[in-house]
This record gives C-alpha cells, structure tokens and sequence, in this order.
C-alpha cells in the first residue's frame, strides 16, 4: 500500500511512502488524472517508479494544485502483478525563505550606525550622512565623499547536517503545524569599502567600521549570524584609478556562519495506523 503521500514545499513533487506486503520483491506505481487504472501494464497511466525502494519522489510533469493518483502492482516472481489500493496528493508550491541575509543586515546596520557617527560629529559630510550603497560609485559630481560600498564577496554551503536539516522542525503551537526546513550554515564572507579623498579621514572611517561591527555583535547573533570575524586593510588609487583624484580605501573583510533554509508548513499526524504482521 501507498502508506501516505508528502508534498514536498517547492512544488510540482510529491514524495511516496511504501509499505510492499509481505513476500513483494518489486513493485511498480503508476500515475494518472484520475482513478481509473486498468492494469499494471495500463498504457494510459505514466510508470511514476520501478523498483524497491520504500520511499520515492516524483517530480515528472506534475502540475501545481492539480491532484494526481497513485497506484501500486506488488511482484514476487516479477511476472504476475497484484494490485495495491490507489491513493492520491496533490503538489503545492508553498515554500519559503528561513535565510538570513547577511550583505542586507550589514548595510542596514553600518549606515544605521555611521549615521550616528555624523550625528557625534565624528564626520561633517557635505550631505549630512555616511551614504552606504551595495555597488562602487561612479565618482562624477553627484558622488560625495566619505561613503561606504558593502559588496558580496562569497556565500559557500559550509556545516550540514543529516537531511539537510539544518535547525530541526519546529511545532507551531497556535496552528498546529509543523514548520519543516532544509538547508545548511554558510560560510559568508562580505567586504566593506570606505571611500574617502583624505588619509587621516580614511583612518576614522576605518575605526567607525569597526566599532559598528563590533556593537551590532548581539543583533548578529540574534539573527543567526555566528563566528564573526573582521579584518581590515587600506588601499591607496593613487596612480590614476580614478582619473585625477586620489581615493583612499579601506578594506573590511567580514566573515560569518549563517542559516540558509526554505521550507514550508505541514500538517501535523493526526492518525496513524497500525498494521500486525506474522512471519
């Protein structure tokens, strides 16, 4: 029998749990629009799996909401084939993002906090503020200096676990769902360019950085961020780079572990039955 059938969040794919009877050393499970199977040779119905694996995922031609029927035909000689229950799912594409994203979280954080360098007087900019943007500048008139660029620098799939389940499923207790997830801790690394036309400015840029990155520690670890670290190194254009000003560059490597997780909810096992067997 086809014990349950799962969609699996993403969609179009539903995953198949089968309990063979006792003495089936194959089976084969087919797929059609509707309940009407004629047999295990059925040339309308598509061969969703051949073999004996107990748990499998379909995922050829399924249409999201559109529900699709199952059945199975148990061998023990691999020549007479007896049928199975049919059972029916129904792919939906529910899945979400559990991600934290890191380049998001340090922009905020940074511009939220030289903000109140400048409001310190740490800074004068001609602007008021500290512009943190997520790309290099084009250095023309509408550009002012100090500024920072927060850039993406790598994101690999670090620490995993077994299942991909990286933070275990967690029981929703007002809806009585499960909320279920794959994914892993990745190994972020993001780089922080302050830009400045003056050395000594440079300098102070460089330890605002650092002390935004340092006082945001617990709301990083808040959001999942974990084993920070900051390096930090300076880089003079000075030969041209930027046409005739001089750019002074400061360069923050930051490194982090992360959660990066999609899932969705599903519902929680309301009935179970329980099947006795002689051997």
């Amino acid at each position: 029998m086809i014990s349950a059938i799962q969609n699996l969040h993403i969609g179009n794919a539903l995953r198949l749990f089968i309990e063979p009877p006792a003495g089936a050393l194959r089976w084969r499970i087919l797929r059609k629009g509707s309940d009407t199977f004629s047999g295990h040779a059925d040339p309308s119905a598509l061969v969703a799996y051949e073999g004996d694996l107990n748990v499998i995922v379909d995922s050829q031609s399924l249409s999201n909401e559109t529900m699709a029927f199952y059945r199975p035909f148990y061998t023990t000689d691999g020549n007479a084939w007896t049928a199975g229950a049919s059972a029916h799912g129904t792919p939906t594409a529910d899945y979400e993002e559990f991600a934290t994203d890191v380049l998001s979280i340090i922009r905020d954080r940074v511009e939220a906090g030289l903000k109140i360098e400048c409001e310190r007087g740490n800074f004068q900019p001609e602007a008021g503020y500290i512009q943190v943007m997520t790309a290099s500048p084009a250095l023309t008139g509408n550009i002012r200096l100090p500024l920072v660029t927060v850039h993406m620098e790598t994101e690999d799939s670090g620490e995993r676990a077994i299942g991909d389940n990286i933070s275990g499923d967690e029981f929703d207790q007002i809806g009585f769902d499960w909320n279920e997830s794959e994914g892993w801790l990745a190994d972020v690394r993001v780089t922080l360019i302050g830009w400045s036309v003056n050395s000594d400015e440079r300098i102070e840029l460089r330890k605002a950085i650092r002390r935004v990155i340092i006082g945001n520690m617990p709301v990083f670890q808040d959001e999942g961020m974990d084993q920070i670290s900051l390096t930090q190194h300076d880089i003079d254009a000075v030969n041209g780079e930027y046409g005739d000003t001089n750019i002074f560059q400061v360069m923050s490597n930051f490194s982090c572990v992360s959660p990066v997780r999609v899932g969705g909810k599903a519902s929680a096992i309301r009935e179970v039955h329980v099947i006795q067997r002689s051997y």
